[in-house]
């Protein structure tokens, strides 16, 4: 169990124009072991919580307080389980894009799997190790959650979410609100929403993962009608529609692009993107955009 009670209160989000990776000197060898950007992004995006970054035992690793986690083919793994990787899922470092949506073509070998996953016949994926979520959170168990996680408002509506986004968030309301008032459709889209879903101590549908709204980072924009929308994959295909993933955009439920264009500028990656979308869903990921912007200016 993490014990929550060293959690930093002053928790700084990496600016969101940051694109040069900090400075590090390694040889060869290292520069072309996996994981060492992805692990550069985590330090860059969580200063606070990642202490030290290293080349250890042949393998890029970070430490969070006084436990080292090991790349291991993208599991961040402690010591003890550094060579279990097969056992685990790996975390998700999205190939993402910021901006509009691109719409992203399937191609046939994929929809046969995902037509498989349809009908239950899917392979289910192992469980993520949780442990490093849970050391970069402070959230090991749901008990944590209560000197972590914090009751603040979003476009007027009550939530609760970890204090780490607390901040994020207000920028992001900053934003909208300014936009919104000269912008219909924000504003529009403002007064139809019902509820800011935040911390609910749950796995993700279908697997043995715990979901980031267990950790309190996640939030989902929950409107008073989808009007005949879809606002998440499973919903279509429970109404029938197999090959959801051809669905078209103007079938789905979304978000205005001024709106998704602030919640990544402050840290937040949008459910909308994903293959199985989930419109109504903003994950606090500064790494995935800080990878993204590293992308986009040629450094990976």
């Amino acid at each position: 169990m993490v014990a929550a009670g060293v959690f930093l209160a002053g928790i700084t989000p990496p600016p969101a124009h940051a694109v040069e990776p900090p400075a590090q000197t390694v040889s060869v060898s290292q520069s072309q072991a996996p994981g060492r950007m992805e692990i550069r992004a985590l330090a860059h995006a969580y200063p606070d919580r990642i202490t030290e970054t290293a080349f250890r035992d042949g393998e890029w690793a970070l430490r969070i307080e006084d436990q080292w986690f090991y790349w291991a083919d993208g599991r961040l793994l402690p010591e003890h389980q550094r060579f279990n990787s097969a056992n685990f899922t790996g975390l998700r470092f999205y190939n993402y894009t910021t901006g509009p949506l691109v719409f992203r073509t399937v191609d046939p070998q994929t929809a046969e799997r995902l037509r498989e996953r349809n009908r239950g016949g899917g392979v289910t994926p192992p469980p993520r190790y949780n442990g490093f979520l849970d050391a970069l959170y402070g959230i090991a168990v749901r008990s944590d959650g209560y000197q972590l996680i914090v009751t603040t408002r979003l476009f007027g509506l009550q939530t609760q979410v970890h204090r780490m986004i607390v901040e994020p968030l207000q920028s992001v309301e900053r934003e909208v609100l300014a936009i919104a008032a000269q912008n219909a459709e924000v504003r529009a889209f403002l007064d139809e929403l019902h509820q800011v879903s935040g911390f609910v101590w749950r796995n993700i549908a279908g697997t043995a993962s715990r979901s980031y709204h267990s950790y309190g980072i996640a939030v989902d924009l929950i409107p008073r009608s989808y009007q005949r929308r879809f606002g998440y994959w499973r919903w279509a295909l429970d109404s029938g529609v197999e090959d959801w993933w051809d669905l078209p955009l103007e079938q789905r439920w979304s978000v205005p692009q001024s709106v998704i264009d602030s919640f990544e500028r402050n840290g937040f990656i949008w459910g909308g993107k994903w293959l199985s979308f989930d419109p109504i869903h903003f994950e606090y990921r500064p790494e995935v955009l800080i990878l993204a912007r590293w992308r986009d200016a040629g450094l990976l």
